[in-house]
């Protein structure tokens, strides 16, 4: 990941060293005692998607920017994770010079992923892919989805049993009450495996 890392600040204009020391804090970040799941790993395999999906991505560099930042603040405890995630991704584009449009582009994105959902935003492809590369553990195999079950519990080990199982419930009862889990259709019909 390091090298996508710095391809992409190369693509931003983002001045080298800039782009190393910030490697340095994201791969600090992800690489947190408490985190099971939210890992360089599952960055690594957002990029995957973004790799797959690439051809229909209008802005690459803020998708790809949305996934290295969106989980950099990950505390089991908060719940403020989203905000503070924004918070960082400023800190790195004051650095790095970037845009305001594209501070507020990725920012937006970044707190998409509170509620992943799109509302009034269905024509932006980018913000669906990007939030449909977020949800893709839920079309997993049994195999690969139980493991990604057992890393969540992992990062919520504070909660006894009983409180985490009713969370979890919750959580993923508001998932199936949406109107749609993966907000664009042809990325939905391949989790269903439906061509």
């Amino acid at each position: 990941m390091e090298s996508e890392w710095m391809n992409l600040c190369e693509s931003l204009c983002v001045f080298k060293d800039t782009a190393k020391d910030w490697w340095s804090i994201i791969s600090r970040r992800y690489s947190e005692e408490w985190r099971a799941y939210h890992t360089l790993s599952h960055i690594s395999h957002l990029h995957e998607l973004f790799c797959q999906w690439r051809q229909r991505i209008a802005d690459l560099d803020i998708v790809q920017l949305a996934i290295f930042f969106h989980d950099i603040v990950y505390d089991p405890m908060a719940k403020d994770n989203e905000w503070q995630s924004v918070i960082l991704f400023k800190k790195f584009a004051l650095d790095g010079k970037l845009s305001e449009e594209i501070v507020e582009r990725v920012s937006d994105m970044i707190m998409a992923t509170v509620t992943h959902s799109v509302e009034n935003k269905k024509e932006d492809l980018d913000l669906c892919l990007f939030l449909d590369f977020d949800m893709a553990i839920l079309g997993q195999e049994d195999a690969v989805y139980d493991d990604y079950a057992k890393k969540i519990r992992q990062e919520y080990c504070h909660y006894e049993e009983e409180a985490y199982t009713q969370g979890r419930i919750k959580v993923l009862e508001s998932i199936v009450k949406s109107e749609y889990i993966y907000h664009y259709e042809t990325f939905m019909r391949h989790q269903q495996g439906i061509t």
